[in-house]
């Protein structure tokens, strides 16, 4: 009875801050229709902000499996939104299944296992930008026929290379970094309460 009371607590908890997780992201997404330089930035950026709601719930769900639900939730209320194409669940399922294997290998109850992964969780948000590397054409045309500025667009279009992808994953992993280490420094007294070391 216990170990299902603690399955459901897990859910409810995964369910509760994959929404606050998401609509945090979603708040900081905002802003990048000012700017595509924002817009390239925005998984960093995101990971700076979500880093402190992954490691709380870290800390509340010490087991298999959060990371990846964590990911999928967001990309699926993406995709759903019609704020990001298919590719986002791409992203986000492969950063979830590598976060899950760092936090089982570090202990669910590292903290440099769940920095790690926080780090790696946040790559998945490159999945909302990427559709401009992997069908550049027919993405461009789209989204200008969807009414999106054109010098906005051909601005981001500029932009795209091996490198700047590569840069962009790279962003988002150390703003998930940095989150995750705000989060342990904002909250040390809880996780040191959760037993996370």
């Amino acid at each position: 009875m216990d170990n299902k009371n603690s399955k459901m607590k897990d859910l409810v908890n995964i369910g509760v801050f994959s929404a606050i997780f998401m609509v945090i992201s979603f708040i900081v997404m905002m802003p990048s229709a000012i700017s595509p330089y924002l817009w390239m930035a925005f998984p960093g950026i995101a990971g700076i902000f979500c880093g402190t709601i992954y490691m709380l719930l870290a800390s509340k769900v010490q087991s298999r499996g959060m990371a990846l639900s964590i990911g999928l939730i967001t990309a699926f209320v993406y995709f759903a939104m019609g704020e990001c194409t298919w590719t986002i669940l791409l992203t986000f399922a492969i950063a979830g299944i590598v976060a899950e294997i760092v936090r089982s290998s570090f202990g669910y109850n590292s903290m440099t296992g769940n920095v790690i992964s926080c780090g790696v969780i946040m790559t998945g948000f490159v999945g909302s930008p990427l559709p401009m590397w992997l069908f550049h054409d027919s993405y461009v045309d789209s989204i200008i026929k969807m009414g999106m500025d054109p010098n906005y667009v051909h601005t981001m279009s500029s932009m795209v290379s091996v490198w700047s992808l590569l840069g962009m994953v790279v962003i988002a992993f150390i703003g998930g970094f940095i989150g995750a280490n705000f989060g342990k420094a904002l909250l040390k007294k809880h996780f040191i309460k959760a037993g996370i070391v």
